[in-house]
């Protein structure tokens, strides 16, 4: 189309050429008149116009995991066969269900043997109490003798005595009592420690031993995992920490889904290698697995002018800047210099050498260059 309108333009220039020069370089001296039409025309860019602004808002994201609220190795603590265990694998178990269990013969009866003692014990009591009120009653009517004259002091002090041995021996029986009872206490814990209860609600993680295994007091027989509260650990910055609020609820993110978090605590001591603290956030019967890897999404503002600018407009220079081209008032274009305070996924926040209202170019920097003369036309 170019071709013919110059074509047309030149005509007879053109029917002269036609005759006299060879056809390729009729077409290479075309495309150099095309050009020459053109040399003086503007290119055309996009630009966008900057406004300053004061702040802008950072969404940081810190990862952690997640962990039980509570893990227990379970054992006994007393040495012995293990006679059954009652579940297995993935189990899922209530409070207060009995997992396991010792041969517990031995046990049973040494509990057999300390309810005896202490039903003996409480007869022998009931036995010197009733010598005890007998003597007391003894002395009283030979007091009441000894002041009529009716008996001497020697009778008297015999039957004194006398009771003041019962009331000793009742007391020795008293003590025995209390001693056989304890004895039992004792028996019955170990018969409770022949057998391991569950202590909260969850599911086996791990199973160590089986029947007929012999064990020693304290050996791991199974692993429980609490899973009616979840909790996740995430590392963040000391600074950061020190804006977050004890019972504050924060969206954490597992797998693209967000998952409500309350802050429990955060723990004293930084990690040497991360230099972060662990933030604990109690996400309550979440269905979130353990060990995943959980986001915290934070967000701040922070105080600092600049410009937002799309990713497109910028071009790296050196030692860590950037340059974009601004259009001046005589449609020429500048390069300006400008540093990267925050990204996200198609701007930027920077600072620099723009000025409020500047025209950056928006997109196709890579084939401009300072200096050149364009158009430019807003593009928002």
């Amino acid at each position: 189309m170019q071709v013919r309108r110059l074509r047309r333009r030149f005509e007879g220039f053109w029917r002269l050429l036609s005759r006299t020069v060879p056809l390729a370089l009729l077409a290479e001296f075309a495309l150099l008149m095309l050009w020459s039409a053109h040399a003086d025309a503007a290119t055309g860019v996009a630009v966008v116009e900057v406004k300053r602004s004061e702040s802008y808002a950072s969404t940081r994201r810190y990862a952690g995991r997640t962990v039980a609220g509570r893990v227990s190795e379970l054992g006994f603590k007393q040495a012995g066969r293990l006679a059954e265990v009652a579940v297995d694998l993935g189990s899922r178990v209530e409070a207060g269900a009995v997992l396991a269990r010792l041969d517990g013969a031995a046990a049973q009866a040494a509990l057999a043997q300390a309810d005896a003692e202490v039903s003996h014990a409480e007869a022998s009591l009931e036995a010197m109490r009733a010598r005890t009120e007998l003597a007391r009653q003894t002395e009283r009517r030979f007091a009441d003798l000894q002041a009529d004259g009716h008996v001497s002091a020697q009778e008297y002090d015999e039957r004194r005595l006398e009771y003041d041995a019962r009331v000793a021996e009742l007391r020795v029986a008293e003590a025995s009592l209390a001693r056989a009872r304890a004895a039992r206490r004792a028996a019955a814990i170990v018969v409770a420690e022949s057998r391991i209860e569950a202590p909260f609600a969850g599911i086996v993680q791990a199973r160590h031993a089986d029947e007929g295994a012999q064990l020693q007091p304290g050996a791991p027989v199974l692993r429980l995992v609490e899973t009616d509260r979840v909790e996740a650990h995430v590392g963040v910055p000391e600074t950061f920490a020190a804006a977050l609020t004890a019972g504050g609820r924060y969206p954490l993110y597992w797998n693209g889904r967000a998952v409500d978090g309350a802050l429990s605590a955060v723990l004293p001591e930084v990690d040497p290698e991360t230099r972060t603290v662990t933030a604990v956030f109690d996400l309550g019967a979440a269905d979130v697995p353990l060990g995943a890897v959980v986001e915290l999404a934070a967000e701040r503002e922070v105080a600092e002018d600049g410009f937002w600018l799309p990713l497109t407009a910028l071009t790296e220079s050196e030692r860590g800047l950037w340059g974009v081209l601004v259009v001046n008032r005589s449609s020429v274009l500048e390069r300006r210099v400008v540093e990267v305070l925050h990204a996200e996924a198609d701007r930027a926040y920077v600072r620099g050498t723009l000025q409020d209202g500047d025209w950056v170019v928006r997109t196709g920097v890579q084939r401009l260059v300072p200096g050149q003369q364009v158009a430019a036309a807003a593009a928002g």
